[in-house]
């Protein structure tokens, strides 16, 4: 029995592909046609549409089609695990993204598109600089304190920042009583966020070091007042 020679657009609706894309195939060397007519046109074999139906079943786990032609020719095991971990990267991205998703809409009561704004460049800045694992213990820690505790720790910043800018502005001596007790509180306060945690204060540091005061803070404060307190603190020790 004479082998079945399909024509492209045969083959295309059998398939559900379309003719460009197995011209494509054609055109990278993934799916060449065994034959031609005289005036050119492309004819598959058995083996054709078998390596086709392989290349479909490649392309539905999500196999790059650079990838395709060393599974089929070569070692499918190593493309496949080297696939697999890829998928396990894009799962695990998609799971952060989840976690951010869902921070940003648990933090923000007030649906005006300013508001959650502010909350995504938080989320944000904080998923680059903190790992999964320091996210769900600050995140754990958050809703361990309740909404009463972080409203009344927001407050402590707040009027502390107030404090801190006063005296810089009045150019207190970082040494002065009152500024150390301003520095004592800054670092309890830090210490409060971070429990006590040296990794999360590093991850912390590093988020001001390379964002800036003034972004890490969201505008709460800027560089000179930032270098100020530090010196405070500093005197402390």
């Amino acid at each position: 029995m004479d082998e079945k020679l399909w024509k492209i657009g045969e083959l295309a609706r059998a398939t559900g592909l379309t003719v460009r894309t197995l011209h494509h195939y054609d055109e990278i060397g993934l799916l060449r046609p065994s034959e031609r007519t005289q005036a050119g046109y492309r004819l598959y074999g058995d083996d054709d549409v078998r390596r086709l139906y392989e290349i479909r079943a490649l392309r539905d786990l999500g196999l790059p089609l650079q990838d395709i032609p060393v599974a089929l020719d070569g070692d499918p095991r190593n493309t496949l695990a080297e696939h697999l971990k890829r998928v396990e990267q894009d799962v695990e991205r998609g799971r952060r993204l989840q976690s951010l998703l869902q921070g940003i809409l648990e933090r923000v009561d007030d649906a005006s598109g300013h508001d959650y704004m502010e909350a995504i460049q938080a989320m944000t800045m904080m998923d680059r600089y903190y790992t999964p694992e320091q996210l769900e213990k600050l995140e754990r820690h958050r809703k361990e304190l309740g909404e009463e505790a972080q409203a009344r720790y927001h407050r402590d910043w707040d009027e502390l920042i107030a404090t801190a800018k006063t005296h810089y502005e009045k150019s207190t001596d970082p040494r002065d009583p009152e500024m150390q007790e301003v520095a004592r509180r800054w670092t309890e306060l830090i210490e409060l966020f971070t429990q006590g945690d040296p990794e999360i204060l590093d991850s912390l540091k590093t988020m001001y070091e390379e964002e800036g005061p003034e972004r890490a803070s969201r505008g709460q404060v800027d560089a000179d007042l930032m270098r100020y307190v530090g010196e405070a603190i500093r005197a402390t020790t």
